[in-house]
């Protein structure tokens, strides 16, 4: 059989790359305010637009919880044909994040000066603050629309609309920069404008996003009728550790914009403003690629899949090493020049301290692209009691004291060598972890994953194939009845498995190979006791073996005989399309 084509390659490849474009929707209206802010409206408004940073972060921890949460319980009751209970979930989240957002606009034109003293932006700082202000008050208005995108990003790619969070982040991406020009050169360029600017943009994004839901294929609706409370607290259970990552990140924001004005003043705390800017973007990567693994590792670890597992890992390594080497180069080559697109040529200080942030940036890429990898797939374990400690550690407990200790000696160039010195202690810190947890010191990748003793076990004998061409599902038959022999399954449900398997594989093969494309289709057979379990999964259009016998049960029987007969022959078949995969699960 021929292997150069392979499932978890090419969905890890796709999955990634929407994930990217999907997190570059909060990332590039961020950039592309701080850039023209630091570069047309001076270090005043950009210390300003700093200080509004843990405002921004922590007004998106909630959304963000509800739509991890979200995802992950949707994806479960796909998986179990419960559309209602689907709907419901996403109806809950979407009402729950609506009505927070509307609390947040209330709370914040209401009590705006107590927040910007929260926010650092003391009465001292005069202008800076009453931008600050200024700023905070309109991005409030866009929070139910950035609540709908965070929401909404995740459902399109459930509901097989990809294409539609991408061109979001389009519309998204222009608004917000035509939005800001006009601000500059019409309107004197304020920084209520500005943040005007970034909420219409992100209104136009969701309802882009909301125009999905008017197809007449969307399965998702929203349906009050089906909104169960309970649901509330799983999401938020599942949604912890982002909301805890989030407000550990808030809080590093603080901590940094406070030690910037201490020793380096507005011009320092408009530097760790940019900086935060460059992050918000370069970050989109090693966690877009983390985000990957951890959604296909959810569904192989429900399967207990540990040869697929080993094989995303090495993918996840290999993307991860080639693109933060490439981007660590870029940002090192290019330091000065993404400096200077922030920076008023009016200020070489505050450019001369971008561009060493920048190359800081680079240096950590590689090892925050490690730990983030292992952080997220510890979270799909459910080992969320370690991803708690993980995500405050990352973002507080290894930052502050390495900045503390260096800023007296290297002022603001402590701050990004603190910030590096952090990621590379983090990483550093799991693989003691790891290495205390086998009592022993290795660098394999499968041991950094810390599965559980009994994870796939020998107990359970398992087989996997690919099938990447027509001719090859003449043997698939004989091998699967050759191993089910040889261990020692009775020859009826042997010769059951095998002919369930020729006749899936060859529908497949008739049905979803005639495109033109190249598909591959991954076959698993596993016994536990008396029961075989055949998982038979492939990247063709939908196909539903189970839906198409109950639609041909009463036509003539001459039609559709291989599904009727896997049909009677099976115990159960289970059948979900997810991430544009058919998955089907027959047991016999």
């Amino acid at each position: 059989m021929d292997n150069k084509k392979n499932i978890i390659d090419d969905l890890y490849k796709s999955t990634f790359i929407v994930f990217l474009m999907s997190m570059l929707a909060t990332a590039i209206g961020n950039v592309i305010d701080g850039i023209i802010i630091g570069n047309m409206l001076g270090t005043n408004s950009m210390a300003a637009f700093g200080f509004t940073s843990p405002y921004q972060k922590f007004t998106a921890i909630f959304p963000n919880i509800l739509a991890l949460g979200m995802q992950i319980l949707c994806s479960q009751n796909l998986g179990k044909g419960k559309l209602d209970e689907a709907n419901g979930i996403f109806s809950l989240a979407l009402s729950t994040a609506l009505s927070l957002a509307v609390f947040f606009i209330t709370v914040t034109f209401i009590f705006p000066a107590q927040i910007a003293n929260i926010l650092g932006a003391e009465e001292s700082l005069g202008v800076i603050r009453a931008e600050a202000i200024d700023y905070f008050q309109a991005f409030s208005l866009g929070l139910p629309a950035i609540a709908a995108v965070a929401l909404l990003s995740p459902i399109m790619q459930l509901d097989g609309d990809r294409p539609r969070a991408v061109t979001a982040v389009t519309i998204l991406s222009a608004a917000n920069v035509l939005g800001d020009l006009i601000c500059i050169f019409y309107f004197g360029g304020t920084m209520w404008g500005i943040g005007i600017a970034t909420t219409v943009s992100y209104y136009l994004a969701a309802g882009f996003l909301i125009l999905h839901f008017f197809k007449p294929t969307a399965n998702f609706k929203f349906s009050p009728a089906y909104i169960r409370i309970s649901n509330l607290k799983d999401m938020l259970l599942i949604g912890s550790p982002s909301a805890l990552g989030r407000g550990a990140s808030m809080l590093q924001s603080g901590f940094l914009n406070h030690i910037a004005l201490s020793v380096g003043g507005g011009a320092g705390v408009a530097a760790v403003a940019i900086f935060n800017n460059i992050f918000s973007m370069i970050e989109t990567f090693p966690k877009s690629l983390s985000l990957s693994m951890q959604i296909i590792s959810g569904i192989l670890i429900g399967e207990e899949d540990k040869k697929s597992i080993s094989r995303l890992i090495k993918i996840a390594v290999k993307y991860s090493v080639v693109i933060s080497l490439t981007t660590a180069g870029i940002l090192i080559f290019a330091a000065s020049l993404i400096a200077d697109a922030y920076t008023a040529d009016d200020n070489p200080v505050v450019l001369e301290m971008v561009a060493d942030s920048v190359k800081w940036i680079a240096f950590s890429l590689i090892f925050m692209s490690f730990s983030e990898m292992l952080q997220y797939f510890y979270q799909a374990c459910g080992r969320f009691k370690l991803v708690n400690i993980m995500a405050f550690a990352n973002n507080v407990l290894f930052v502050v004291p390495f900045v503390l200790i260096l800023t007296p000696y290297f002022q603001m160039t402590g701050i990004w060598a603190g910030f590096f010195l952090s990621k590379l202690a983090f990483l550093l810190a799991i693989i003691f972890g790891v290495w205390y947890h086998y009592k022993k010191i290795t660098f394999n990748p499968e041991d950094m994953l810390i599965l559980p003793k009994d994870f796939d076990s020998p107990e359970n004998p398992r087989m996997n194939m690919t099938v990447n061409f027509r001719d090859d599902d003449l043997s698939i038959s004989e091998v699967v009845e050759v191993f089910l022999e040889k261990h020692n399954i009775s020859r009826k449900k042997t010769n059951y498995a095998s002919i369930c398997v020729e006749e899936i594989v060859y529908n497949i093969l008739e049905h979803g190979f005639n495109d033109g494309k190249k598909h591959s289709i991954d076959i698993r057979v596993l016994i536990k006791g008396e029961e075989i379990t055949l998982r038979i999964r492939d990247d063709c259009r939908p196909f539903n073996p189970k839906k198409w016998q109950e639609i041909y049960n009463d036509e003539d029987v001459t039609k559709h005989i291989g599904i009727r007969l896997v049909a009677k022959m099976a115990k159960e078949i289970k059948y979900v399309n997810v991430m544009n995969l058919n998955n089907l699960i027959i047991k016999i």
